[in-house]
């Protein structure tokens, strides 16, 4: 019994958090996301990728595709 009662309440701690999360995604206003933004919090994700600085975006590598390297 003391098992299935830890399972339930792990269970209930999960599914909380997954609400949290999704309550915060949905519900947060817009200013303060963009306040946010503008403060470094979600530095690099903005759709504005040419600004410099901290968080910003690097160049992407290229990585051989695993058939590539085979015959390297």
């Amino acid at each position: 019994m003391e098992v299935a009662l830890l399972f339930v309440l792990g269970l209930a701690a999960l599914a909380g958090g997954v609400a949290m999360t999704v309550l915060l995604a949905t519900r947060l206003p817009m200013d303060v996301l963009v306040t946010a933004q503008e403060h470094g919090r979600f530095a690099g994700l903005g759709s504005s990728q040419e600004s410099d600085g901290v968080g910003r975006a690097r160049q992407t590598r290229v990585v051989p595709a695993a058939g590539e390297l085979a015959y390297a």
